[in-house]
């Protein structure tokens, strides 16, 4: 199905063609021009980049300003203006793809958007793999699991279709690219590899409308571990009404387990829901909903924003063990504006410190459980909730005490 609806959009795209003249160069070069300044121009001057010393903002726009000009508009641009980014070092700083904007402000408010369900990460050099799943998406549905390689997508090289676009994460040099399948595309056709030098085989996929805290209450569900009952909750991001969906999760299907995973992997959101989402699980918290049973955090590299403050809090009043990897530091307030031309700006404007003054931008957060996350051809395992529900199955177990 995937691949029919491909082939009759190609068709009338070829037709299309034939009389559509290019921009004239002099009319390019000045889009381009406009939208690398005023991305140059707004960056430079939120508050956090107007303190800084180590950076050269006039070499900058001497050194990537002729570059923008020899680059086509759209994604040739943007690309141009993301490696200049990478010099400026600030997180939440990057130029967005149109539909990644969106999809972003969508999730932030916790409304559905087109989405196949699936972060992808390029873990080698010029191969790509399935990061993150939604619980219940498409890709999840058609079996798809953590570490597959995915080899081609709609019969292009995976790393060089068109359906694919980087996720809006910071760009850097040092950290590997992360990406989405975009949901303009409704339908993709992959070829999927699950073994090392193994077989593929072929996964057809449907974006359908769907959002983080909708597959945040799919994977609400009770694991059997040791004779407890744990709990397990993911929680995708840090979106208007998460704090709901906590509250809810814990005082309904979860209430009677003997201990709780939180999963708390993912992008981060609004910083204002933190407190309603620290209550339940704070010794003298607000609410009427309070969990006192043994509850362990997980995080990962790529947890970020509001979720490494709500991480930090987590480990600095002891609410439970932090199981993964070191957060990815990416803590200033973001910032979006359009640009000339259509494209996106996200900007890192300002601190935002913890409780103690500190900031976490560039630092992050340290579990107290360190596991590394799934590599490649993975086959579905994940051994950071491994580890979670290992813990929270001790913790949960009662105390013996003698007759």
């Amino acid at each position: 199905m995937a691949s029919l609806s491909r082939f009759l959009r190609a068709l009338p795209l070829a037709a299309a063609v034939v009389g559509v003249f290019p921009t004239s160069a002099p009319a390019r070069s000045a889009e381009t021009l406009k939208t690398f300044d005023a991305c140059l121009k707004y960056v430079r001057n939120v508050p956090h980049n107007r303190a800084r010393t180590d950076v050269d903002w006039d070499e900058l726009r001497e050194k990537w300003r002729p570059r923008a000009d020899e680059a086509e508009p759209g994604e040739p641009l943007r690309a141009v203006l993301n490696a200049m980014l990478v010099e400026v070092g600030a997180s939440h700083t990057a130029v967005l793809d149109p539909e990644v904007y969106e999809q972003m402000m969508s999730e932030l408010q916790g409304r559905p958007s087109p989405s196949f369900g699936l972060m992808l990460e390029e873990m080698r050099p010029g191969q790509l793999f399935v990061r993150a799943l939604h619980e219940g998406g498409p890709a999840e549905e058609a079996g798809l699991v953590l570490g597959d390689e995915i080899v081609e997508i709609d019969f292009d090289d995976a790393l060089a279709s068109d359906a694919l676009v980087d996720a809006g994460y910071d760009p850097a040099s040092d950290r590997t690219r992360l990406f989405f399948l975009r949901p303009s595309v409704t339908s993709v056709d992959l070829l999927v590899r699950s073994k090392r030098n193994g077989p593929t085989r072929a996964v057809a996929l449907d974006a359908v409308p769907t959002s983080g805290l909708e597959a945040g209450r799919r994977s609400v569900r009770v694991v059997e571990r040791g004779g407890r009952r744990i709990g397990v909750l993911h929680l995708w991001m840090v979106a208007r009404g998460a704090g709901r969906f906590v509250r809810e999760a814990l005082a309904g299907e979860l209430a009677g387990c003997d201990a709780l995973v939180v999963d708390l992997r993912g992008r981060g959101g609004f910083a204002d829901e933190i407190p309603g989402l620290l209550a339940p699980f704070r010794t003298k918290g607000s609410g009427t909903v309070r969990w006192t049973k043994p509850v362990v955090f997980l995080i990962d590299d790529r947890t970020r924003s509001a979720k490494e403050i709500l991480s930090w809090n987590i480990r600095r009043e002891k609410l439970g063990d932090l199981v993964g990897e070191k957060t990815e530091g990416a803590v200033l307030g973001a910032g979006f504006m359009p640009l000339p031309g259509g494209l996106y700006l996200e900007v890192g404007m300002m601190e935002v410190p913890v409780s103690d003054g500190s900031s976490l931008e560039g630092v992050g957060v340290e579990p107290t459980v360190p596991v590394r996350h799934a590599g490649p051809w993975a086959g579905g395992r994940d051994p950071i909730l491994e580890k979670g529900l290992e813990l929270a199955a001790k913790a949960g177990r009662p105390v013996r005490r003698p007759i």
